[in-house]
């Protein structure tokens, strides 16, 4: 670059710094404008409601945010966590049961009316009871597997038939799971990926049964009441024993999620012949199986002809398929029908007696702490919107969102998009080239805001569910016929350009989305919803929605995101110099998280490196939305001057920090706490909040907290 050229470069950056470094515009006390809309008494209130003003929003901010909130919202009985979102869902959920039980049926698309039917089948729990558990028998007869629990191999038992079958007709993924997906390395094409899939229990817990000794003990309780109920004279505690035993074999197998985010050993592109003769570098064991078999069951009645030469397969672990070849080999067949017997039973029980609900209930009041039943609306409502979906969506968008909000939220993610760029454009740590391709991809991250364009059409949404048939009054067999359908749908997408305009998730989605694949953000109707979003004040809605748009555009800049381009293949196009500045502030941030505890979990810490992508997201999204809305008093200076009622001594600045603490308020059963440490990749709420915060210099400026308070470290982790 010539002399002048990298000048004119340092004059430009230098412009982009002031402005981004300059002071968030907040009302001083002669212009403020305190806001008497309905909805800003609303907002104000909730907000009143929720905090704890005896506590010094520099000691702890969470607390001073949502003391009040805690105290008064204890986790209800039927659930494990309660939380903003979880309130949201509840919400949300008693929209689509009323929206299900609607009798008013004239001009509805069949696909609604589908939804609907299965709806009225789910909750005659009589008829589950009346039927027993023979289809289950049937079903189990159908994979090749005996109707009651096996205690010696069945003689014409193999692992490929019965898991290649549970694969094609249950889309049960037992021992390994099989998919069709974008290419990561190409993903204008798809292709067959193969991955290591959890035992049916939480793998860590599995791979430590000293300190989690409870857990496994409910969980093996657990199994021999329901293989009791199942068959009354088998040995059900020897069942149970030897389910355990194996799974703890197969945890051991697993690649362990810290080597996983690592990224070694991902992605091995083979032929099918490679994977099925082991050309792959398989051990001996590795002949034993037909893997040819199950593969050809899996796409079995199907369009699907694999080429064993052309068509190439993506392994995602191989090092867990080797180890699963070699403790196949080395198991008796008995133990390992056992483990399919009871993987396919322990899915489906639920569809058929009460006795088997009554189970999971009490296996979750022993773990997680939920102290009620959920009522059968709610999960026949939940259950229909994770297979319904977009019908549902249908019904609940023309009812329950605003879709002029729509241009409003996507006008929020641009303003979120374009400070996340000027805040990429000026850090030291990167070089030329990397932000040049940084700042392509962030242009090219696709948005969907709200619900697809084409769902209010009845035609295409029907054509969505043209395969999909539901029995009225025979809920296993809609299940059975429903998964058939779906699976085979989903199959069949392996000769398809893959769609890059789909959506990651439905309308009636109270979350947020980023895809790597597709390089692209997801906000369903369902979350644009208060305390998220339509708060009257947009400090508020820029330190919530804002924050969440922000954290959702950095995660394809966070440890994962990363490594995919702006088309969202997997690629390396960071330079060696700017990804050891990289790796260097995220072990920071990493440090930082691993430090927290909660006296709510003695003896256990945040595992600071599988939450470090959401940390990182966090932290980038807070910057990146206050950016935004710094833009957007710029742009509309009144912004900048307005004041809630019963709230206006605080400005604006301290507002939208408030929104972002107050979206996490919330309490956890300690059985819910524990597996969230453990395995979970977010931060607990009190964590996302402090850890955040802390690391934001301009909050310590808004709520003037001194240098080495606990809110105001000295030492502070930035990373965009």
């Amino acid at each position: 670059m010539e002399r002048s050229s990298k000048l004119v470069l340092a004059l430009c950056l230098s412009f982009v710094f002031n402005v981004l470094s300059s002071p968030v515009p907040s009302n001083d006390d002669e212009d403020t404008q305190i806001c008497t809309s309905e909805l800003c008494s609303v907002t104000a209130s909730r907000i009143l409601a929720a905090m704890n003003k005896s506590v010094d929003p520099c000691e702890d901010f969470y607390e001073y945010a949502c003391g009040g909130w805690i105290e008064k919202n204890p986790v209800p009985e039927w659930a494990t966590s309660w939380d903003q979102l979880a309130i949201l869902r509840e919400r949300l959920v008693s929209d689509l049961r009323e929206l299900l039980e609607d009798k008013n049926v004239d001009g509805l698309p069949e696909s609604v009316l589908k939804a609907k039917a299965m709806y009225r089948t789910c909750i005659d729990v009589d008829k589950l009871e009346e039927k027993g558990i023979e289809p289950i028998q049937k079903l189990l007869e159908s994979l090749g597997l005996p109707s009651r629990p096996p205690t010696e191999a069945s003689a014409n038992f193999t692992w490929e038939d019965v898991a290649g079958r549970a694969r094609r007709l249950l889309g049960l993924n037992v021992l390994l799971s099989v998919q069709v997906a974008e290419d990561v390395r190409n993903t204008s094409r798809n292709r067959v990926v193969v991955e290591q899939v959890s035992p049916g229990f939480s793998d860590r817990y599995l791979r430590q049964p000293e300190q989690f000794a409870h857990e496994l003990e409910q969980y093996h309780k657990y199994i021999k009441s329901v293989v009791a109920i199942a068959d009354p004279e088998v040995d059900a505690q020897k069942f149970a024993d030897d389910i355990i035993e194996f799974s703890k074999k197969l945890a051991m197998s697993m690649t362990s999620v810290e080597v996983r985010r690592s990224g070694t050993h991902l992605f091995h592109e083979v032929s099918v012949s490679q994977l099925v003769k082991g050309a792959s570098g398989g051990p001996p064991s590795w002949k034993q199986h037909d893997w040819q078999k199950y593969i050809d069951l899996v796409f079995s009645n199907t369009s699907i002809v694999l080429d064993q030469n052309q068509d190439r397969v993506t392994v995602m672990d191989l090092p867990y398929l080797h180890k699963l070849s070699a403790l196949l080999a080395d198991t008796d067949p008995v133990t390992i029908e056992k483990f399919l017997w009871w993987s396919v039973f322990s899915t489906v029980a639920p569809m058929t007696k009460g006795a088997f609900r009554d189970l999971g209930f009490e296996f979750s009041k022993a773990v997680f702490g939920l102290q009620q039943r959920t009522p059968r609306w709610k999960s026949c409502t939940a259950n229909v919107n994770a297979n319904f979906g977009v019908a549902l969506s249908y019904l609940y968008v023309k009812k329950h969102f605003d879709q002029a909000s729509r241009q409003k939220a996507t006008e929020m993610i641009e303003d979120v998009r374009e400070a996340f760029s000027r805040a990429a454009a000026r850090v030291a740590w990167m070089d030329a080239g990397t932000r040049r391709t940084t700042l392509r991809k962030l242009a090219a991250i696709r948005t969907f805001v709200g619900f697809p364009a084409w769902l209010l059409a009845p035609a295409r949404l029907d054509d969505h569910y043209r395969h999909v048939e539901v029995v009225e009054g025979d809920l296993f067999e809609s299940y059975l016929k429903l998964t058939w359908a779906m699976v085979k749908k989903s199959l069949e997408t392996l000769r398809e350009k893959p769609d890059r305009d789909r959506w990651v998730a439905t309308a009636t989605t109270v979350n947020a989305f980023y895809s790597a694949t597709l390089n692209s953000v997801t906000f369903p109707a369902g979350i644009l919803q208060p305390p998220f979003y339509g708060n009257g004040i947009e400090a508020i809605n820029y330190g919530s929605i804002g924050a969440i748009m922000g954290h959702e555009i950095t995660h394809g800049f966070d440890d994962q995101g990363r490594r995919y381009d702006e088309h969202g293949n997997l690629a390396q196009w960071w330079s060696a110099g700017t990804l050891e500045h990289y790796h260097a502030r995220v072990r920071c941030i990493v440090d930082q998280y691993s430090n927290y505890s909660l006296p709510q979990l003695p003896g256990y810490k945040v595992h600071g490196f599988n939450t470090q992508g959401e940390n990182i997201a966090d932290n980038g999204g807070l910057r990146a939305a206050l950016s935004a809305y710094a833009l957007l008093a710029a742009r509309a200076p009144a912004h900048s001057r307005a004041a809630l009622p019963g709230l206006p001594a605080l400005r604006t600045d301290q507002l939208f920090f408030l929104g972002f603490a107050q979206i996490w308020c919330g309490n956890t059963t300690t059985g819910a706490l524990k597996s969230k440490m453990v395995e979970g990749v977010h931060s607990p709420n009190k964590i996302r909040v402090i850890g955040t915060l802390s690391n934001s210099k301009e909050f310590s400026e808004a709520w003037q907290c001194p240098v080495g308070s606990p809110m105001n470290p000295e030492h502070k982790c930035v990373l965009w």
